[in-house]
């Protein structure tokens, strides 16, 4: 009869589960640090395919197909992260070492963007000066590098 893991754990000590906790907790961050593929991300969280695939709500053959791809569209990646339970953050390091995070490719941009509604045709015409409008409003976020953050 072979014992699972959690049942040799619960042998222990009190004080040797909490070394084991945090030594496990350790080594999953250093494990997560050290992927390079999204089957490495998800194995390092103790994640099988068929667990993503639940919550992507897809089979684990497309998981799995994912998994091997070399490019992906954003959004693809960002479910996929999500479906793990993290979030997606993509910044790009410069010629100089600066890193900028793309903030509104981010999942919490992601999560706050909301359908725009169609332009209205009142839009091209004549304002109440009897002159067309032509104010655009444009809020452009400046790209701030990691070092200009701190």
């Amino acid at each position: 009869m072979s014992k699972s893991l959690h049942s040799i754990i619960a042998e222990f000590t009190d004080q040797d589960q909490r070394y084991i906790e945090r030594n496990a907790k350790r080594m999953a961050k250093d494990m997560i640090s050290h992927a390079d593929t999204l089957a490495a991300v998800r194995t390092a969280l103790a994640m099988t395919q068929e667990e993503v695939a639940r919550v992507l709500n897809v089979k684990q053959n497309a998981v799995a197909q994912m998994e091997k791809r070399s490019d992906l569209l954003i959004s693809t990646l960002r479910k996929y992260v999500e479906a793990m339970g993290g979030q997606l953050a993509l910044a790009i390091k410069t010629g100089q070492g600066d890193v900028i995070l793309l903030d509104g490719l981010s999942s919490a941009a992601a999560s706050k963007a909301k359908p725009r509604p169609p332009a209205r045709a009142a839009a091209s015409q004549p304002a109440r000066g009897g002159q067309a409008s032509t104010k655009a409003k444009v809020k452009a976020k400046p790209a701030r590098s990691a070092s200009a953050r701190s």
